[in-house]
């Protein structure tokens, strides 16, 4: 792995782990959603700071190069990290129709008590 590619990695990283510190302690972030993130990011400062434990990963692997295998790494779990989410969005959506729907038919009972008064 490239020097470039090495020190990109881990800047990347600490600016990801910084701007998540920053966002809890803005408290515009939960701590349960940045433990993701946190450990993502000190996997690929691990990955920068130490390739030759990728360089040996990716030739037992079979890989040509090791950069291939850190891209494959980051886009697989960011694809599950995304497919994750969407089941997360899709439960929260599902709440919202159903305290909607709640919320109108306690509109309506509430509205046909006064009606009878």
């Amino acid at each position: 792995m490239s020097i470039f590619i090495r020190i990109l990695l881990v800047v990347g990283a600490i600016v990801l782990l910084a701007f998540m510190l920053r966002k809890i302690r803005l408290a515009k972030l939960k701590i349960e959603y940045t433990v993701f993130w946190i450990g993502f990011s000190c996997i690929l400062v691990i990955m920068g700071a130490f390739p030759q434990i990728m360089s040996a990963i990716s030739e037992f692997l079979g890989f040509k190069s090791t950069v291939n295998m850190v891209y494959l790494i980051v886009i697989f779990v960011l694809i599950v990290k995304l497919f994750y989410n969407t089941i997360q969005i899709s439960a929260l959506e599902n709440k919202v129709d159903s305290l909607a729907q709640q919320i109108a038919i306690d509109r309506k009972i509430d509205a046909e008590e006064k009606k009878g008064e």
